[in-house]
């Protein structure tokens, strides 16, 4: 199940598709698997804070995402200037 979060996708967005792909892999899989598997999916710099939460459930790793997500949006994160995947960028918020 190879994925990626697409440059203008939310974090809750993508997670929302790749838990419905995710539904399809037989035999199914356990949290822990689905939260190894999700946060290897993403480019820098989410996999960098992923990878080094704590999270064993697949809301937690998604809530991490979106904190994430909204740092980069307020600057407090810069995303990877290598792949434009991982940029977020609102130009509504006017900064």
């Amino acid at each position: 199940m190879a994925m990626e979060k697409e440059n203008q996708e939310s974090v809750r967005a993508y997670a929302q598709r790749w838990r419905d792909k995710a539904t399809y892999v037989q035999p199914p899989l356990i949290d822990t698997e689905m939260v190894m598997l999700f946060a290897n999916t993403f480019q820098s710099p989410y996999y960098e804070h992923l990878i080094r939460s704590s999270a064993q459930h697949f809301h937690e790793v998604v809530r991490i995402a979106e904190r994430i997500e909204q740092a980069m949006k307020r600057e407090k994160i810069e995303g990877s200037s290598m792949n434009s995947r991982t940029m977020i960028r609102d130009d509504s918020e006017g900064g």
